[in-house]
């Protein structure tokens, strides 16, 4: 018999363990919850059945699934989780939203707000062990592959430009000309891979990083979700979640976690460089 997870970090990797054996509406819930965890925390169980577009009930099964009593036991992980960091810009993002202003300035304040929330959310769930795993292994590679399509793409260029400029072997696996499975057969196992890729997922980024694992080499995913299909292949993820329910993905916090990586992979390369002397 095994016991309740007693921390929102062991919850998570509970939910993704047995995801897969999950029925479809348990699963269902542990993807909303896993993706809109301060919902959880802070609403009734009848509004966030609402919100995951399941019935209450299953809710509760999800929670003795995990050998919870039921949705306060489960609740009381996602609300020590929120009360970890109390420093939320969710009251200046209202702020950002004015009264009565309609149009384009109306939009601009909705997506300002937007990505300031997904910002918040990437430096209170960014642990500081995967930004430094994931800098290792880049600075530890022969060359660097760089994985994208669709809206992702425009991460991987930035990250494209910004290592070329640190004089880093770096390939754009763009898939000009048809090219894209020819670009990335040229992985080796002393390579790393960054791969990004949100919901939904991009068919083509998904099949490669399967193939492209059985190499050996380290990848680095950037993603969405712990359940993404992304996260079982690669070394190290991250996992960033956008700032609301939004048709268009804010790039604000992925292009962040980017410029992040590039700095921290440049001082890297510095230190070695210092001790080398």
């Amino acid at each position: 018999m095994t016991s309740a997870p007693t921390t929102y970090d062991d919850l998570q990797t509970a939910i993704t363990g047995k995801y897969d054996n999950l029925p479809g509406q348990l699963q269902k819930f542990g993807r909303f919850a896993l993706e809109h965890p301060d919902t959880v925390a802070m609403e009734t169980v009848t509004y966030v059945a609402e919100k995951a577009d399941v019935q209450p009930s299953t809710i509760v099964r999800f929670a003795k699934a995990f050998e919870f009593d039921g949705f306060s036991d489960l609740q009381r992980l996602f609300r020590a989780r929120l009360m970890k960091d109390t420093s939320s810009y969710r009251d200046r993002i209202q702020n950002l939203q004015s009264e009565g202003r309609e149009g384009i300035a109306s939009i601009l304040d909705e997506f300002s707000g937007t990505g300031i929330e997904a910002l918040d959310q990437l430096r209170r769930n960014t642990p500081p062990a995967k930004l430094t795993q994931a800098v290792e292994i880049l600075r530890d590679a022969r060359d660097i592959h760089l994985l994208a399509q669709g809206r992702s793409y425009a991460v991987a260029q930035y990250l494209h430009y910004a290592l070329s400029r640190l004089e880093i072997r770096c390939l754009l696996a763009d898939g000009a000309g048809g090219m894209l499975r020819h670009q990335i057969a040229r992985v080796d196992p002393d390579d790393a891979v960054i791969a990004i890729s949100f919901a939904p997922y991009t068919p083509a980024v998904v099949d490669l990083m399967s193939e492209v694992s059985d190499t050996g080499c380290k990848m680095i995913a950037i993603t969405d979700s712990p359940l993404s299909p992304l996260v079982a292949r690669s070394s190290v993820s991250f996992e960033i979640k956008n700032g609301s329910d939004q048709t268009f993905r804010t790039l604000v916090a992925p292009i962040c976690l980017a410029q992040t990586l590039v700095v921290g992979l440049g001082q890297a390369l510095s230190l070695n460089e210092k001790s080398l002397t």
